[in-house]
């Protein structure tokens, strides 16, 4: 070859080479600006958004003060399609199916297996490296302030595949309470009870002391509802089966932790005692035996009935669920009801149920069909904000929610960082997203707001607070776990059998339908037979691929 036709062929290969290096910075897509910057994109974008929304107070999330902030504070063109929450799931397999997928799906019921499996598919974009680029609120979150939830939202394969929604609810983390109608307290002397036998002599005194006066033996002592029948740790064995064996009913259906082997608390010998408890109440007549059938709807009817009062106690997360949400002076008595503290069971077992996770996997999720993958992460990133976060739940200030002067105490009497106006629960909104989405709600935010009307925070928080000294350490607790696609379907199926036949026993065994002394190792085998230890094998797995990676 010739010096010329060297010189053009080095030329060519420098010109393809510069061509080559161009269409890549092209393909790379990347036109967001830098991390904390705004607004976030450098020229006119669209992002497309699905939207699962179970609220039908918001008028229109396409025209809300929320979205049109967002756009203002981004720069980006958002195009929602809302899905209301109960056709969620099927709008997201259906989705997945077709592949005809948004930018980013928003606070669907990702599960982290389903994350898992469509993030090593390519429809879920693993978040490591954008976070790492564009990463501002992310990193505050998971780098300072919340670290130990980053490997609870981290797949098997070391990739994050969706940004889960934070919201520390505190009384939810202890939401197996159990209450008790203080006036009937009041009215019989009786100071509240510390363990299951002064818990049983106090049910045996509204029984027989007549405490609503009417002179009728008309008193239901304790009473509850069917687990999965509406309310919440409403069934009569939530909070009493804790004062004998640690028994989770929030986040792992029964499930415990034992010198990290998981073990089911219903097939320990501290079940068995506490079924002997629940067996001597029913027969002495203490527990309603309407409240081993009746639906949620029945147990609130019961509890809300005045003049005369009828129920004594009740397990619940919150009183709403067994009496009608109204403080006296609004005509109901809520604020007459009162926790009870863990009690104290004959072999000194004392705990509470507890579940401090307080977050949602899945809940911002970019796709395979994003184009702009780092404007749709910076759009995420940003709602992790404490401004979004006030304006997705809140709303606007001194419109929606005020900051409250000097003085005015929060939820947990430290000084309150802000106060909300108007009737949250009732107003159609356009200013807001009632919590729709991903927001980032810590323990601390939540509970400084205002104290000012919180009649059902207030209460939740000190109960709550009664409760926390009898919690579990966290390192003692089962985390939340990810597990494969087939483990997943398995594991669906399996456990279904075993709580069927669980939930079965439990109520046999209290009514005396079943003999818990003779017929204890009968049901001990079932269980095996159920698939148990093969639920606890499945769990097991999981857990020790999570610490392995914590």
């Amino acid at each position: 070859m010739n010096r010329r036709l060297r010189y053009i062929y080095t030329i060519l290969l420098l010109g393809l080479l510069v061509f080559s290096f161009s269409v890549q910075a092209q393909g790379d897509g990347d036109i967001a600006t830098p991390a904390g910057e705004f607004p976030i994109v450098t020229e006119p974008t669209v992002l497309k958004i699905l939207l699962s929304s179970g609220d039908a107070h918001v008028a229109d999330f396409n025209n809300n003060n929320y979205t049109q902030w967002l756009e203002e504070k981004t720069g980006v063109d958002l195009q929602i399609e809302v899905v209301i929450g109960a056709d969620a799931q099927t709008k997201l397999n259906l989705a997945l199916a077709s592949g005809d997928l948004p930018d980013i799906l928003l606070g669907f019921p990702v599960t982290a297996s389903l994350l898992s499996q469509q993030g090593a598919e390519g429809t879920f974009l693993p978040l490591n490296d954008l976070m790492e680029k564009y990463g501002y609120e992310t990193k505050r979150v998971f780098e300072v302030e919340r670290p130990q939830l980053l490997p609870l939202n981290t797949s098997p394969d070391g990739n994050i595949y969706g940004l889960p929604e934070i919201n520390e609810c505190f009384h939810c983390f202890l939401s197996q309470k159990l209450w008790v109608y203080k006036p009937w307290l009041d009215k019989l002397g009786i100071a509240m009870p510390t363990t299951t036998d002064e818990f049983e002599a106090m049910l045996m005194a509204f029984k027989d002391q007549d405490p609503n006066g009417n002179g009728i033996a008309d008193e239901v002592p304790f009473s509850g509802s069917v687990d999965g029948q509406g309310g919440w740790h409403n069934s009569v064995d939530q909070n009493l089966m804790n004062a004998f064996v640690f028994y989770d009913r929030i986040q792992h259906d029964r499930l415990l932790l034992i010198n990290d082997k998981i073990e089911a608390a219903y097939a320990q010998p501290g079940y068995r005692e506490g079924l002997r408890y629940l067996h001597r109440l029913y027969t002495e007549g203490l527990i309603d035996p309407n409240g081993l059938i009746q639906d949620n709807a029945a147990l609130l009817q019961l509890g809300s009935q005045m003049d005369p009062h009828l129920l004594g106690s009740a397990s619940g997360g919150w009183m709403g669920t067994y009496t009608i949400a109204q403080t006296v002076a609004q005509g109901g008595e809520m604020d007459n009801w009162i926790a009870i503290p863990p009690l104290k069971g004959p072999e000194g077992v004392q705990t509470a149920a507890y579940a401090p996770w307080g977050f949602s996997v899945g809940r911002c999720v970019i796709t395979n069909k994003s184009a702009h993958p780092d404007v749709a992460f910076r759009l995420c990133d940003l709602m992790y904000s404490n401004e979004a976060t006030m304006r997705n739940v809140f709303g606007v200030e001194d419109l929606d929610w005020v900051k409250p002067p000097e003085g005015e105490l929060g939820i947990d009497g430290s000084q309150a960082a802000y106060r909300t106006l108007g009737n949250w629960d009732a107003d159609i909104t356009t200013t807001h997203w009632r919590q729709v989405g991903m927001t980032y709600r810590t323990s601390e935010f939540r509970l400084t707001q205002s104290a000012v009307d919180q009649f059902v925070e207030v209460p939740l928080y000190i109960a709550s607070n009664d409760m926390l000294p009898y919690a579990p350490p966290i390192e003692d607790l089962i985390p939340p776990l990810t597990f494969g696609d087939n483990e997943s379907r398995e594991l669906t199926e399996v456990q279904l059998s075993v709580k069927t036949y669980v939930d079965e026993m439990l109520t046999r065994f209290i009514t005396g339908d079943s003999d818990i002394e003779t017929e204890w190792d009968s049901y001990l085998t079932t269980l095996d037979s159920q698939g148990l230890p093969r639920l606890l094998e499945i769990y097991q797995a999981a857990y020790d691929t999570q610490k392995a990676v914590s």
